[in-house]
């Protein structure tokens, strides 16, 4: 009887602890869960925003570049020097809007991981729990198989705490070296971007007559063109370092949070779940669940 009632009071404890888990599926871990949804949600808009940013500056270089036959006026010498500074711009611009979407994408995959890792971690405990009570009925034989449901909860456990630490050291590591970087370039570069939206919002004038509004519209887009051309020639080097410095930013945090942290985290997690340490404590535990496996028969 003594057996019994301790194996139904274990029940109980299972049972409660089996709510707990699944009421706490629906309620956020207070600051935790905000700083992680905050920094992803944060971090692709940056990073969206930087590629509208850098996609500007290619469309002004590529529209510089193919009108520069009419820009001969400017000197044949000095087209040719242009066209020599505005191709390496036009390569990074590629090479950077590249990184930039590897980078968002890689967010939204951490960011909807860290949402169904919210969602059904705590969930998968819950029925975890709820699977190992009829077990404590079927002695000693259950044993590994209440061992391996306790692992399994800790690794779940462990999970859910994982992308959310992620996020944390991924926005320290944004807000207090990469952020200042980050916001700088994008200034520089919105000179030369903000020259594209006003050479795509040109339209004819309406007021002179059809021939008239065509020759005053081409006159208007040679000039926007020309200015857009010595804009970005005059600015070159800015573009360039900007350019470099938000590859490189971009580039570690896509090193960081696509290869060292999940690297890191699928080490402790293979680490954890080899552990000796672990085994020995789950063993402890499930021992105390099934406490008449402690009592041999002869």
């Amino acid at each position: 009887m003594n057996g019994s009632s301790q194996k139904l009071r274990t029940a109980l404890l299972l049972l409660l602890l089996s709510a707990l888990f699944f009421g706490a599926s629906y309620i956020k871990l207070p600051g935790v869960d905000r700083i992680a949804d905050a920094y992803f949600s944060e971090s692709i808009k940056a990073a969206t925003i930087a590629y509208g940013t850098t996609r500007g500056v290619n469309a002004v270089v590529s529209v510089v570049k193919e009108s520069h036959l009419e820009l001969a006026p400017a000197g044949v010498g000095v087209t040719i020097a242009a066209g020599q500074i505005l191709d390496p711009i036009d390569d990074m611009t590629e090479r950077l809007s590249s990184v930039l979407v590897a980078a968002i994408a890689s967010l939204g995959i951490q960011k909807l991981g860290f949402e169904v890792s919210e969602a059904i971690s705590f969930k998968a405990i819950s029925i975890l729990l709820l699977l190992t009570i009829p077990l404590l009925w079927t002695g000693s034989s259950s044993t590994p198989l209440i061992q391996t449901a306790i692992k399994f909860s800790l690794i779940l456990l462990l999970l859910r705490f994982m992308l959310p630490a992620s996020a944390i050291i991924s926005d320290a590591l944004y807000s207090n070296w990469l952020q200042p970087d980050i916001e700088h370039s994008m200034q520089k570069l919105s000179v030369i971007s903000d020259n594209y939206d006003e050479m795509s919002s040109m339209t004819p004038e309406k007021s002179r007559g059809f021939f008239s509004s065509l020759t005053a519209g081409a006159s208007d887009n040679v000039e926007m063109t020309r200015q857009a051309f010595l804009n970005t020639v005059e600015n070159a080097e800015n573009i360039i370092a900007s350019l470099l410095n938000l590859m490189t930013a971009y580039l570690t945090i896509f090193i960081v949070q696509v290869l060292l942290l999940p690297l890191f985290m699928l080490w402790l997690l293979v680490a954890l779940f080899k552990s000796r340490t672990l085994d020995a404590f789950t063993t402890s535990l499930a021992c105390r669940l099934v406490p008449t496996q402690q009592q041999p028969t002869s």
